[in-house]
């Protein structure tokens, strides 16, 4: 089985990186996988122009040449794409917007019939960046699979480390549980 990670967190190591790690813990319970991990802050990808290359040339290749091109490969290889991001005013943040955008190039051909294991942590809401993966999930034929964590205790007015949040943790390493299963017997 083949994974990809799209780190989103400019900070390595911290809330979604570690949900990521029980993630993997889970898949690796499992069965024998090959993961690829981007991240993504330390790539260079330019945002999406709208210029249309990608849906008008032969082969659907975007325009930009930088660091994306890496992703584009490895995500037509890939069975599960794993999203991990924090939010940041109540979406994705731009790293991972950024990447987002440019899976236009994708949308023609190579994007539908993935897993997506969407791994978000945020203080406030998440509801916007959830609906949005589950708008397109159906148009794309896309098994969508969603932890959220939140990192803030409202009443407290603080924030919570991910250490404290052991429900969510549980929730990310039996997802990967259950996708390498699933995968594995595919």
């Amino acid at each position: 089985m083949r994974v990809i990670i799209l780190h989103g967190s400019p900070r390595r190591g911290m809330n979604s990186d570690t949900l990521v790690v029980e993630f993997i813990r889970g898949l690796s319970e499992v069965g024998k996988h090959s993961v690829r991990h981007f991240y993504l802050n330390e790539m260079s990808i330019k945002p999406c122009q709208g210029c249309e290359h990608c849906s008008t040339s032969a082969g659907h290749r975007c325009a930009i040449d930088d660091d994306m091109t890496q992703i584009y490969d490895a995500y037509k290889a890939a069975d599960i794409i794993v999203w991990a991001t924090p939010m940041y005013w109540d979406y994705l943040n731009a790293q991972t917007k950024t990447v987002q955008d440019r899976m236009e190039a994708l949308a023609c051909e190579g994007f539908s019939g993935k897993t997506f294991a969407v791994l978000l942590t945020y203080r406030y809401h998440v509801e916007s960046a959830t609906n949005m993966f589950k708008r397109i999930a159906p148009d794309f034929n896309i098994d969508l699979h969603i932890v959220t964590c939140r990192t803030r205790d409202l009443e407290a007015k603080r924030d919570i480390p991910i250490s404290e949040c052991p429900k969510e943790l549980g929730e990310a390493y039996e997802l990967g549980k259950i996708l390498g299963a699933k995968k594995n017997r595919s």
